[in-house]
């Protein structure tokens, strides 16, 4: 595969894009974290998983979707980035093969996460109910009139 620089820049700007819209979402964080299904946790085990790192979930079913896949996407095109960019090529055989491997990992767990996004998807009847959003029966909806 031949780098050009015109794709290492598009992959620096699809990134900068990706982490500017998590930025954006991490500041709107507000209220209690969705955790899906947990009514039979107790209160402090609850409030230990919303606490540690890696389960940092958004008020809704669909904010953490987004998080989740926003993340997935920054990972992966971060290892393309990786496997366009040449360095130097004096590193030994080992380390080439942890770097490679390393990259494998990361494809890995970006690919789980994706995964992960849609089972909290897929707990959900509709996008309304994965946003939080009650929504209106059908006999009660407003009608418009001219």
């Amino acid at each position: 595969m031949k780098k050009t620089s015109t794709e290492i820049a598009l992959l620096e700007s699809a990134l900068v894009a990706i982490e500017k819209v998590l930025a954006h979402a991490d500041s709107e964080l507000q209220g209690e974290p969705y955790l899906g299904p947990t009514a039979n946790l107790p209160l402090e085990a609850l409030r230990t998983a919303a606490q540690t790192e890696e389960q940092r979930f958004r008020r809704s079913a669909a904010q953490t979707a987004v998080n989740i896949c926003l993340s997935s996407a920054a990972a992966l095109v971060d290892v393309s980035q990786t496997l366009l960019n040449r360095r130097n090529t004096d590193r030994s055989d080992p380390e080439l093969e942890r770097e490679w491997q390393a990259l494998i990992t990361h494809t890995k767990i970006a690919s789980r996460s994706a995964y992960r996004a849609a089972l909290i998807m897929a707990a959900q009847k509709n996008v309304l109910q994965a946003q939080g959003v009650e929504p209106v029966p059908a006999g009660q909806l407003p009608t418009l009139t001219h």
